[in-house]
């Protein structure tokens, strides 16, 4: 099965957004072990650079 990924679920997965990482978690899996095929858009990539970087980046 095909699975486009909305940007936030993402998100969820790589900041760690609780409560919503839990359950992110098992879509991930399904894609690690071929359950699913899971794919971005394009721009999906750029949103997530642009909305983690002040919680990746800040400066002390």
């Amino acid at each position: 099965m095909r699975v486009l990924l909305d940007t936030n679920v993402v998100l969820d997965v790589l900041l760690n957004r609780q409560p919503w990482v839990t359950e992110v978690a098992a879509i991930w899996q399904a894609n690690d072990v071929g359950q699913i095929d899971a794919y971005l858009v394009a721009t999906t990539l750029t949103n997530i650079f642009y909305s983690s970087w002040p919680r990746r980046y800040r400066h002390p």
